[in-house]
């Protein structure tokens, strides 16, 4: 014999039951939406909402493969050697300048750094005391 108070558990068990249904399988229906290939074209708005494609439908997911480019260069090709290389001398005379520039950096440097303040700094002043902040007192 069933009592009212066992009815109404079996009830709610089977409500819940139906909820975490809904839970679960709400998200599998726009997830196997969203796996189309629109997707990759739309994103996940676009795909539920069946906007049209900013591309071709191309039944190739590489849109580039699809036809004939004429802008890559031909590998058989290959372009004449530089000529406008530097010699080891002219490597080494612009080395050779490059030192030069860092002795006069680092005489300059020593120069500023040796000059002296001809009289002391200020003293700072004395830093006041804090101020007497009461309630009720002006």
């Amino acid at each position: 014999m069933v009592t009212g108070s066992q009815g109404n558990g079996r009830g709610i068990a089977a409500c819940g039951r139906a909820f975490s249904l809904l839970i679960v399988a709400i998200p599998m229906v726009f997830g196997l939406s969203a796996c189309s290939d629109r997707m990759l074209d739309t994103g996940p708005l676009g795909a539920i909402t069946g906007e049209p494609s900013p591309v071709s439908d191309n039944s190739s997911p590489i849109r580039s493969m699809s036809g004939e480019r004429s802008g890559y260069p031909n590998l058989g090709t290959v372009p004449p050697r530089p000529t406008d290389l530097t010699t080891e001398a002219q490597r080494q005379q612009a080395m050779d300048r490059l030192a030069q520039d860092r002795a006069a950096s680092r005489r300059t440097r020593e120069q500023t750094e040796a000059i002296q303040v001809p009289e002391p700094l200020p003293t700072p002043m004395a830093v006041p005391p804090k101020p007497d902040l009461r309630p009720g007192k002006s």
